[in-house]
């Protein structure tokens, strides 16, 4: 970390120890490959000399299964000695969080800043590919949308989950979509949602009742930090999960938890302006070629780009088709919301795409990395997006992986994303999650009983 972000820190810790004398323990944070947070819980005196020197945790942390448990053929954390990896802590990150026994700090920390920095840490392979935008002098601008379900905080005598009930009513929740009776049933939970994360710096924008029962979203202000947006993001999905406990709810960012119902949508937004803040999408009123040529590099590098969109083997059962919502094909448009790629209304020159295949059990910071890769390629080769789509498309794509493995396969066989995201950690990436969907699959359900015994 350079001297110029350890003072920042400095003064930050100095002014937050001010406001908040009763505070007496923090938490560190750090994102791992499947986007949870591990970290570490300290006595507040700590926190000033990790701000000047750093610390430590075990660099094999990132690539722990999604239950934290090391996976079979992994080489890190096993066969190396397990080495610790040098951590700074992200200025700007320092906040409270308050659903415990009584409100704690928490700050973010990441090896991007360290001389060596982590090449597999989903922070750093993002960092990564902004800087390849940086040496355009671009710096993208971007928003996310994240759909989440809130289910009773007990599952039923089967270990299933249950549909939430209202908290007004008391009766199962309907899917009414936009409903505002909803939200204002619900409020309880929400308000106490919005006003963690104003604790946090997180800015929510629209609040909206989605398609399933006890399903909403929250949506982010556009930011011109795309690391501090995707810290957000991470941030915003803890919140949600430990207040909704509170209420004695369970939070999912599952994609699909309830086949019969709607998934969970990871929607971001993305436009590009250059080094004077100009949108390099538009041109006065009508989008810039460097738009389409945007949508052609994301179109051609959908199919390798489903892994990281569509991680893990629950991810594919959101893509049904039909009106699902969720992409099954390789389309764009522009207002069209049955595509992969669409282009909203432009309102005063602010050209933007849409990436609306993600669910939003993706890893935030290596779903946007992959977007990015996926548009700078294509504006680097001028990519020719074809026609638009006019009408609603639920047709599936052959070409379109929609299972993990084959997935795996086109990420691995994939030269322009190994080209911005590096080809290590494209091997790596794609060996994780075979290790973890392996590891998944070695277990025997009781439908296999009931069906071939």
């Amino acid at each position: 970390m350079n001297q110029e972000s350890s003072d920042q820190l400095t003064r930050e810790i100095s002014q937050f120890l001010q406001t908040n004398p009763e505070i007496d323990e923090f938490e560190v944070l750090v994102t791992d490959i499947n986007g949870h947070f591990f970290g570490k819980r300290y006595p507040i005196a700590k926190l000033t000399s990790f701000a000047r020197e750093g610390l430590a945790f075990p660099a094999s942390m990132f690539l722990l299964s999604a239950i934290g448990e090391p996976l079979e053929g992994m080489y890190y954390g096993i066969d190396d000695g397990d080495p610790d990896a040098d951590f700074y802590l992200v200025p700007g990150s320092l906040s409270l969080n308050n659903w415990g026994s009584r409100p704690r700090a928490q700050v973010i920390a990441t090896t991007s800043t360290a001389s060596k920095p982590t090449y597999y840490e989903p922070r750093s392979v993002l960092n990564k590919v902004l800087q390849a935008f940086a040496d355009h002098q671009w710096r993208p601008m971007v928003a996310f949308e994240l759909e989440f379900y809130l289910f009773e905080g007990q599952r039923d005598a089967d270990d299933m989950i249950q549909v939430v009930r209202n908290p007004k009513t008391g009766r199962i929740d309907t899917a009414t979509v936009l409903s505002s009776t909803r939200i204002s049933d619900f409020e309880s939970v929400i308000d106490d949602i919005i006003n963690a994360c104003q604790l946090q710096g997180i800015e929510t924008g629209a609040i909206s009742s989605e398609l399933g029962p006890g399903q909403f979203e929250i949506n982010f202000n556009h930011h011109d930090d795309v690391l501090r947006a995707a810290d957000e993001t991470c941030l915003f999905k803890r919140v949600v999960i430990e207040v909704a406990k509170k209420h004695a709810m369970m939070a999912s960012f599952i994609a699909k938890p309830m086949l019969e119902q709607a998934g969970n949508g990871l929607h971001m937004h993305i436009s590009v302006v250059d080094d004077e803040g100009r949108n390099v999408f538009a041109r006065g009123e009508k989008p810039h070629a460097r738009l389409h040529h945007a949508i052609g590099g994301l179109l051609d590098t959908m199919p390798a780009s489903m892994s990281f969109w569509a991680p893990n083997i629950n991810s594919y059962r959101r893509y049904r088709g039909g009106t699902s919502c969720a992409p099954v094909s390789l389309t764009w448009g522009n207002e069209n919301r049955t595509v992969a790629f669409r282009v909203p209304i432009a309102r005063e020159g602010a050209w933007r795409v849409e990436n609306r295949v993600p669910g939003a059990d993706a890893n935030p910071y290596l779903a946007m990395a992959v977007t990015l890769a996926g548009i700078l390629h294509g504006i680097n080769n001028k990519t020719d997006p074809g026609e638009p789509s006019q009408q609603a498309v639920d047709g599936r794509d052959e070409n379109l992986p929609l299972a993990l493995m084959p997935a795996l396969g086109a990420t691995i066989a994939s030269d322009a994303l190994a080209d911005i995201m590096g080809r290590e950690f494209i091997d790596l990436y794609c060996r994780h999650r075979e290790a973890e969907a392996g590891a998944f699959n070695n277990y025997i359900s009781p439908r296999e009983y009931d069906w071939y015994l």
